[in-house]
């Protein structure tokens, strides 16, 4: 069993080098964008052309990942995916394959944000904020109001100020793209039973090799 990404420097890395067509969504993008929230797992929406989804499928058994509840053999290649590794801090993947229009439509709406040497494609906020609403879920609920109240507080809204929701906002999403990343990680490693900063995460990083390249 290898090692799988220990950061999400790691993880987003090795995706771009290998080549995967994706966007981060759900909660990892809610954080991205500057919304404080804590979650297990990342989310990924993918081209689910067939090269892409063999290209990701690779990166991800290379690292140890497995599919977790797989669908039958003649399940449409746009079912959602769940892999998951036994011991790597970032645990569960959570891959929704989408057709090359819906995907291409997304990729107009996204937002590019820069972790070190990698540019990181996240879900737009209107589109994420619409996937939340859809959902029909309190927390999906909660999650778009939540972008709501990003959206006032960097129009310069005020609000209320015993406003503790917005006063979150506002603080978490002058953080850096490092700094909000960093904090997902050490909650997750500490569900793994992880001390939170065991190794170095993503501050300070040099441009890294990609995951195919070995060492010299």
């Amino acid at each position: 069993m290898t090692a799988g990404p220990a950061t999400h420097y790691e993880l987003f890395a090795g995706l771009r080098d290998a080549g995967v067509a994706h966007l981060v969504t759900g909660a990892t993008a809610l954080v991205l964008h500057g919304v404080p929230r804590l979650t297990p797992d990342v989310d990924l929406v993918v081209d689910a052309t067939g090269a892409n989804l063999e290209r990701l499928a690779r990166l991800l058994a290379a690292w140890g990942y497995a599919e977790h509840r797989p669908g039958a053999p003649e399940a449409a290649e746009t079912a959602p995916r769940h892999y998951r590794h036994p011991f790597a801090p970032l645990d569960e993947i959570d891959v929704v394959p989408v057709p090359p229009g819906e995907f291409s439509r997304l990729l107009a709406g996204s937002r590019l944000v820069d972790l070190v040497d990698v540019a990181i494609g996240v879900v737009g906020a209107a589109d994420l904020r619409a996937l939340k609403t859809a959902a029909g879920t309190a927390s999906g609920s909660d999650d778009a109001s939540a972008l709501d109240v990003l959206d006032s507080v960097r129009a310069g809204g005020e609000g209320d100020v015993a406003d503790t929701l917005r006063e979150q906002i506002r603080k978490f999403s002058r953080w850096s793209v490092a700094a909000r990343l960093d904090w997902l990680l050490a909650d997750a490693r500490l569900r793994q039973g992880l001390s939170p900063e065991a190794r170095p995460m993503t501050r300070g990083l040099v441009r890294r090799r990609p995951w195919t390249q070995k060492r010299g």
